[in-house]
């Protein structure tokens, strides 16, 4: 009974890790894609003032 408890229980641990690693991937991905964005835009905009 012991060791079926502890498999649930590491079943359930498994499932909250990977639950947070898919919120931090997507995390990292909305970051990645809004620091390109505005690194983009800033260049366009001071290639825009310049020339």
């Amino acid at each position: 009974m012991k060791t079926l408890l502890d498999g649930v229980k590491n079943i359930f641990l498994d499932l909250f890790a990977m639950g947070k690693g898919f919120i931090y991937g997507f995390a990292m991905v909305a970051l990645l894609v809004l620091i390109g964005g505005a690194l983009l835009y800033g260049i366009l905009y001071l290639r825009n003032l310049i020339f």
